[in-house]
């Protein structure tokens, strides 16, 4: 048997081979003796079937099967001698009997890629951090009262913050909106996408008042026939509802899972919970941008095609299953090239992660993953059944063993990069401007 290797593009490598025909046949005729003693034809004693017989009827048959064994365990002696690390099964372009009896054969594979070595320290890369203040506690508590909100109807004049139920029309050039009669709408001021000039005209009004106003409706208007339009808009308050907080006394904070009642141990809740929300925020984008620098300095590195397309496609079948979970039962389906440059970046993400892992003999901590699996089921009623559930999925227990050790390898590479820390505030980290 001969092996050569050519080097086709980027990545992808030709495996010839030549199969001797003295090889090729003496596994013909073992092969045949075999069939042989167990081949029964008529006008023949079992085992005693001629040779010339045999291979009329199945020498044919008998060389594709030995051929095939043969082109497998060489194709694997080429790959094993030459220390191919390839990415996939290898596909056979070429296949040639030789007039001699000999066979030859081309496969071509594709290389896993080499992500280059890359000098950590030389790696500059900005890490935000934040401290947790009395106004961010003080902060969430309002937001938690305004979960137990009560809406009161009032007869007095609407005021931002209020809830306000309108009943409208719209006409203008190329749009009348509802085509008969008027539509309802409810607003939340200060807080709706609502046009400016509509809040305005909304304010000082009390229910039953109406009013009629010309409106540039925004792009983004949540009843897409007067998205980007212009038109009268007139309409008439049907409701004034004003909100009412709830006292943070004892009722209110063990509503919160806070057994005690006390303000000081609600407050220290909070704190805990926005330290790990937060911790996870910087830790994501750090992560995002450690990422982004390393991609940098691995620019040139090769990725293979068929890589490349596997990835775009898996990315578009998410984002196709995303848009059905939103109810966009309409979503057109994703093209899978739109996503290439995102693959790349995803992939090479992999890669880097995977190469810092190996070169630096980083090994799941099984301790962590213990502890995130914890922390996930304390998020459910029952955290002792969606533990136990984790351990018997073994693609659950893979994708959190996935992140821990990815987490251990963003640790390694913050401990051994160039960190220029960047203080910033709470709200800043966890609601970055659009």
């Amino acid at each position: 048997m001969q092996i050569s290797i050519d080097q086709s593009e980027g990545l992808e490598r030709l495996v010839n081979i030549a199969l001797e025909p003295n090889d090729i046949q003496s596994k013909v005729d073992a092969k045949l003796v075999e069939l042989g003693k167990e081949v029964r034809l008529k006008g023949f004693r079992q085992g005693k079937v001629p040779k010339n017989i045999l291979i009329q009827r199945f020498g044919q048959h008998a060389r594709q099967e030995v051929l095939g064994q043969l082109m497998q365990d060489s194709i694997e002696r080429a790959i094993k001698e030459n220390d191919l690390k390839i990415i996939a099964a290898p596909e056979v372009v070429k296949a040639d009997d030789t007039e001699n009896g000999g066979f030859e054969f081309q496969a071509k594979v594709e290389l896993m890629p080499v992500v280059p070595s890359i000098d950590f320290e030389k790696i500059k890369i900005e890490k935000q951090v934040a401290d947790i203040s009395t106004k961010d506690i003080d902060g969430m508590i309002k937001n938690l009262q305004k979960q137990k909100q009560d809406w009161k109807e009032s007869k007095g004049k609407i005021a931002n913050n209020d809830l306000v139920t309108i009943e409208y029309s719209a006409t203008g050039k190329g749009v009348t909106y509802p085509a008969e009669g008027t539509e309802k709408m409810g607003v939340l001021l200060g807080e709706s996408k609502v046009p400016k000039e509509l809040k305005d005209a909304m304010i000082g009004l009390k229910a039953k008042e109406t009013a009629d106003l010309e409106l540039k409706f925004p792009e983004d208007f949540n009843v897409t026939e007067l998205a980007n339009k212009k038109a009268k808009f007139s309409f008439e308050v049907t409701d004034v509802r004003k909100s009412k907080l709830p006292t943070v006394d004892e009722e209110f904070i063990k509503s919160f899972g806070v057994e005690s009642g006390d303000e000081e141990d609600f407050k220290n809740d909070i704190k805990k919970n926005l330290n790990r929300e937060l911790t996870q925020t910087i830790n994501n984008i750090f992560k995002e941008n450690a990422l982004k620098s390393l991609r940098k300095a691995c620019k040139d590195t090769m990725l293979p095609d068929s890589m490349i397309a596997k990835e775009s496609q898996h990315m578009a079948q998410q984002e196709q299953q995303r848009a059905a979970q939103m109810g966009q039962v309409d979503a057109a389906l994703q093209d899978a090239s739109e996503f290439t440059e995102a693959a790349k970046e995803r992939i090479l993400n992999t890669l880097i992660i995977q190469g810092v892992a190996k070169k630096q003999d980083i090994k799941t901590d099984f301790a962590k993953v213990r502890d995130q699996i914890n922390e996930i089921a304390q998020t459910f009623e029952k955290p002792q059944e969606v533990i136990q559930m984790y351990y018997q999925n073994q693609d659950l227990m893979a994708n959190v063993e996935q992140n821990v050790i990815e987490a251990q390898v963003m640790e390694w590479i913050e401990s051994n990069v160039s960190i220029k820390e960047k203080k910033m505030s709470f709200d800043a980290i966890m609601k970055p401007a659009a």
